[in-house]
């Protein structure tokens, strides 16, 4: 995380569980002319791949990449699979 005022590198030094989901990082600015400190949220927001084990208290939108089926589940027909096969095409010897 970078400070908010200077952009500089700053360093996590606390945390606190808000609820299941949500916990308040505390963080301090690396620079020691800015010494900024500040509180920022890590909080899960979606599901990408459901849970083998599921917590009925927790519900989360499945973003739109999660649970996808395999990416080779497709039933287009390849691109040369049209086309009757050389053999068929080729002139017979004679």
């Amino acid at each position: 995380m970078t400070c908010p005022h200077c952009e500089t590198r700053s360093i996590a030094y606390d945390s606190v569980k808000i609820d299941r989901l949500t916990r308040e990082i505390r963080y301090r600015c690396d620079d020691v002319d800015c010494g900024h400190v500040f509180v920022a949220q890590l909080a899960v927001v979606r599901t990408v791949h459901s849970s083998k084990r599921p917590n009925p208290a927790v519900t989360l939108h499945v973003g739109p990449w999660g649970n996808r089926a395999p990416a080779n589940d497709d039933t287009r027909i390849p691109a040369n699979d049209d086309k009757p096969d050389a053999a068929e095409i080729a002139p017979t010897p004679g």
